[in-house]
């Protein structure tokens, strides 16, 4: 164990993490922003379709309160920070792009480097310009190549900043939820669109890789991918352990296969990508829960219900089950399929009374260090979320931040669970106080 010291004594480090270790938190730029009206979501707010009818309107202002934001990092003792470009600020009108917009972006990433905060920056986390979702969205073929120009403009203007670039954030998790549960927009109930939206981001992740390469040979690029553990209902049942499996090479898989091998292998669509073949420098899990699948879960499904979990099961406040062994079953399993560098670049949990927050950040650290006692090269972990902010389709009503955010005022309060991360990144390890008092 690694000592530190600290007011009042010496505290023992029991789960020291690797020199170099990135501690971050992420954010992205439709949640936080604010007065992003130009793109599908906006569009969709102001349908009424999210939760009580609520829009992003200012969000957290993160636009033009960046720097206040930055100062909280810094306090949090993080080396790196994960937020995404908006693609409808950068290009408002169809091949017409807003130099001021990227300008804003230079400005908010020579603000990090002057305080040594490495950007991973995201090119595409869920939102498209109104113009894009006009013309088909991702079922149009066309979308991959206005993607393309986008990122191309992009990452030539930012290079000197950027190294870590993520092209696309959770592309399986973006289109089950738009295109086959209906959940965002456009609220798509199709197995088939679904698969037709994965395959048109593989190429386009495939593709954006070459050009970001071609601009900055030094760029690490990846995508942020969201993970569930899917386990079956009845572990004894055949019918239920192929319906696992099914949704899992479906959800988990199939973008990542692709990835690893060129060859796209989905329901309808089966086709040799070889440019996407061996596209990731690293790869970015997003992790959060665990999810049982089986008979009856289909039929939950049908009526819209998602989860249905054990009596008994701790969850957070967006009645996801809390399962920090998953952490490490996911990146085990996903270090031995690709076998690159992985980043955490989604952990956390809605929980607005910040009662579970600090023990849930701890547990499932521990489990992340367990894998990288095991041999497993993680090299960082943001946690979502740096503060409340817009959460899609609920609105404001879920709370992951270590920040809480008046949204009347946009004052940020430290949260218990900010002060727990901030020494935890302070002394890149976990004390065995704070196992004891957050575990025991």
């Amino acid at each position: 164990m690694i000592k530190w010291e600290e007011k009042g004594g010496i505290a023992m480090v029991k789960y020291a993490f690797p020199e170099g270790f990135f501690w971050g938190t992420a954010t992205a730029s439709h949640q936080v922003e604010g007065d992003n009206n130009n793109n599908d979501w906006w569009e969709f707010e102001t349908q009424g379709r999210v939760k009580d009818k609520q829009i992003s309107g200012k969000a957290c202002e993160h636009w033009n309160r960046y720097e206040e934001d930055f100062d909280l990092i810094e306090k949090l003792h993080n080396n790196a920070y994960r937020f995404s470009i908006e693609w409808s600020r950068i290009e408002r009108e169809k091949g017409k792009f807003d130099e001021s917009a990227i300008e804003h972006y230079r400005d908010m990433l020579l603000s990090l480097r002057r305080r040594n905060i490495e950007p991973f920056v995201t090119l595409h986390h869920f939102t498209n310009p109104l113009w894009i979702s006009r013309e088909g969205g991702w079922l149009n073929e066309d979308t991959i190549l206005y993607y393309l120009r986008y990122v191309e403009k992009v990452v030539s203007s930012l290079k000197d900043l950027v190294t870590y670039w993520t092209t696309i954030n959770e592309p399986n998790a973006y289109a089950f939820t738009s295109y086959l549960l209906g959940m965002f927009p456009p609220q798509g109930k199709s197995l088939k669109k679904m698969v037709k939206v994965i395959n048109s981001m593989a190429k386009a992740h495939g593709k954006a890789y070459k050009i970001i390469h071609d601009i900055n040979p030094n760029s690490q690029v990846s995508i942020a991918y969201n993970v569930m553990i899917m386990d079956p209902v009845n572990p004894n049942s055949v019918i239920d352990r192929k319906i696992a499996n099914f949704v899992d090479g479906i959800y988990n898989r199939l973008f990542i296969e692709t990835l690893i091998t060129g060859r796209f292998s989905g329901p309808f669509i089966k086709e040799d990508i070889p440019y996407a073949k061996d596209t990731l420098d690293y790869l970015g899990i997003n992790y959060y829960t665990r999810i049982y699948l089986g008979l009856k879960t289909l039929f939950l499904a049908l009526q819209n219900k998602l989860y249905d979990y054990p009596e008994g099961v701790e969850r957070s406040d967006f009645n996801w089950e809390i399962y920090p062994e998953g952490f490490y079953r996911v990146v085990k399993r996903f270090w031995e399929m690709v076998k690159k560098p992985i980043i955490i670049t989604e952990n956390g949990i809605s929980d607005a009374k910040d009662t579970k927050r600090s023990k849930y950040l701890i547990s499932h650290l521990i489990q992340l260090h367990r894998a990288i006692e095991e041999g497993v090269d993680i090299r960082g972990y943001l946690h979502w979320s740096l503060m409340d902010n817009f959460e899609w389709a609920d609105g404001f009503q879920q709370k992951f931040g270590l920040f809480e955010v008046n949204f009347q005022t946009q004052e940020r309060k430290w949260r218990e669970s900010a002060r727990i991360y901030s020494e935890i990144a302070k002394n890149n390890g976990i004390s065995e106080e704070l196992e004891k008092k957050y575990l025991s």
